[in-house]
Parts: C-alpha cells; sequence; structure tokens
C-alpha cells in the first residue's frame, strides 16, 4: 500500500470513529495526521515502515503531544524485520505503532490491543494484584504456579508485583489455568509521553521572535518537523506560530496547513515576519515583527490575531454583498 493510500485510510478509520481531521502535507514532517473528537486528541506519523520515524521526528510529536496534552501515535505496515503483526502494538522511540488494521479495532470495534512486541517477541503486561488472588483462590503456592507456567519463582513474583512484563505464551498459560482474562489492554487514545521542552532557536529571527514572545510571558517550544516553528503558550493559550524572512508560495502552504491543523484541535495561530505587510491567509494572520513590539502582553496578541481574522470575515462578507 503506498505512503498517500495509508494516509488516507488512516484519516478514513478516524472520521468514520466520529474524529475531526486535518492532512498536513509537509515532507519529512513530524505527523501526518491530526485527530480529535470530544476527550481525545491524536497527532498521528503514518509510514509504511516505521524504522524510517527518525529520532528527530519522534521528539518533536513527543512535544506536541506533551504540550497539547494529547496521544502520538505512529501507524505502519512494517519494520526492517518484517511485517507488523495485526492487533500487535510496536515501539519507535517510546511512541505507540500499530497497523491501520489494529486502529481499526479500536476505534470501531472497541477492542484495546494487549500485547505488545519487544526484543525477542511478544509480551503483555498483566494485572499483578490479580494474579496473586486467582493464584490464592485457586490454592497454588509460589513454587507451584511457577512450575505450572514454566518460569521461576523470581518472575512469578515479579509478574504479581507488576514489575515484569509476561511473555506471551505463559500469559494464555496463565488465563487458562484460571479461566480469567488477566492481560492489562494498551489504550493507545491515551497513551502520554516525557518530551524534553527546552527550545533552541534555529536562525537569528527565531531567536529574536521567540525572546519577544517570552517577555509576554509566554513560554516557548520549538518544533523543527511542523508547518509551524514553535508552539507559544501561556497557561490555557496555545498559539501555533509560524516564522519566516518574508512571504512565499511555501509560506502560504504552511500558513494553510496550520490553519487545518488549528480548526481541529481549537487553537490560535499566527506567522511572523521579517518584512511584510500585515494580512490573513486562510484565517492565520501574517504579520511583520515589528508588529510584536507594540503588544503588551498576551491577551493584546490574541485580541490582535483575532480582530485581524474579523476584518478578514467582515472584508470578505462585504466583497460578497456587492455581487
Amino acid at each position: 500500500m503506498e505512503r498517500e493510500k495509508l494516509i488516507r485510510t488512516v484519516s478514513a478509520i478516524f472520521r468514520a470513529a466520529g474524529f475531526k481531521t486535518a492532512r498536513i502535507e509537509l515532507r519529512g514532517g513530524c505527523f501526518d495526521v491530526v485527530a480529535s473528537r470530544l476527550f481525545f486528541l491524536l497527532f498521528v506519523k503514518v509510514v509504511g515502515n516505521i524504522d524510517t520515524v527518525s529520532e528527530e521526528q519522534a521528539n518533536d510529536l513527543k512535544r506536541l503531544s506533551k504540550v497539547f496534552g494529547a496521544s502520538p501515535l505512529i501507524v505502519g505496515l512494517r519494520t526492517k524485520g518484517g511485517e507488523l503483526e495485526e492487533g500487535v502494538v510496536y515501539e519507535r522511540f517510546g511512541i505507540n505503532a500499530l497497523r491501520p488494521e489494529t486502529l481499526y479495532q479500536v476505534l470501531l470495534e472497541g477492542e484495546l490491543p494487549v500485547v505488545f512486541a519487544e526484543r525477542g517477541g511478544f509480551y503483555v503486561r498483566i494485572n499483578g494484584e490479580l494474579l496473586r488472588a486467582l493464584r490464592e483462590k485457586h490454592g497454588y503456592s509460589i513454587n507451584e504456579l511457577a512450575q505450572l507456567l514454566g518460569v521461576s519463582r523470581k518472575s512469578l513474583q515479579n509478574y504479581e508485583r507488576g514489575e515484569q512484563a509476561v511473555s506471551l505464551d505463559v500469559a494464555i498459560r496463565m488465563e487458562e489455568i484460571f479461566d480469567e482474562a488477566i492481560a492489562e489492554p494498551i489504550d493507545i487514545l491515551r497513551a502520554r509521553v516525557e518530551a524534553d521542552l527546552s527550545s533552541e532557536p534555529e536562525t537569528p529571527l527565531e531567536k529574536e521572535i521567540f525572546e519577544k514572545l517570552e517577555k509576554l510571558g509566554m513560554g516557548v517550544v520549538k518544533i523543527k518537523r511542523a508547518p509551524f516553528n514553535a508552539l507559544s503558550k501561556e497557561d490555557e493559550f496555545t498559539i501555533l506560530t509560524g516564522i519566516d524572512e518574508r512571504k512565499t508560495k511555501s509560506t502560504v502552504r504552511r500558513a494553510e496547513m496550520v490553519a487545518e491543523v488549528g480548526r481541529v484541535i481549537d487553537s490560535e495561530s499566527f506567522f511572523v515576519l521579517e518584512r511584510t505587510k500585515t494580512e490573513v491567509v486562510s484565517e492565520v494572520p501574517l504579520i511583520p515583527k515589528e508588529s510584536l513590539n507594540t503588544v503588551r502582553d498576551v491577551d493584546e496578541l490574541i485580541s490582535m490575531i483575532e480582530e485581524l481574522k474579523k476584518s478578514l470575515k467582515q472584508a470578505v462578507a462585504k466583497d460578497f454583498s456587492r455581487r
């Protein structure tokens, strides 16, 4: 399945499950699809081979997810070792990865996966307290159950303390012995990751804009592999911030993509350019950097963005009424 078709398939699965989606067409981007529904928000990287997701892309994906309280996800078909198994969760730089069929099972059939892949095979995490309760209820000692399962006493104790994953074949034997499901499901829709949110600007212009935003009281998180350069955050406000030397076709296309993302995640956005006239592209204001000098705080920045968007709508409505 070619990558474009795979992306369309993933988007269609989310939409069929009632999610709003936006597609990002950015070469080397850290995500391709953003999907939102009620309390769920996911940034999704779609690739044929999950091993092609770079560490830099993964780090950006984790930063985005951390800032927005979202879940990062990779959807693919294979690794360098072979095809991904349906119903199994893989991992790339700490981010869950799975097949589109598994995503379908989660979103449309309500079946969370329980099996994950690690070096050496397939594993599950079990409810250790339930395992101990079942062992005691059925009258097994640690040694007796360990022998039945073909594991060491120490391993069984680790299972009961929740300190060790269980190989798939051992987990199956457990459920056969007790006739009860004890594997913990993997909730890919609520997966949370840690991320380094420190920001290092890559250009003098980025450095200048970052410093101005920080003076307004905003935290700035640099994003390298996205249509925006940074996330500007202050309490409940998170603004997708683009930075460019001047307006180009690339700037306009990036602004259009940012507008699509903003509509799905309900976030404000704007671009700061070294040289430009103030205008709005797809509801994303483009402003010269000097305009930030007139802004005293975050509230004024938000008001400026909203006023520019409002003026665009009024101009469009006025033009339409003339026709």
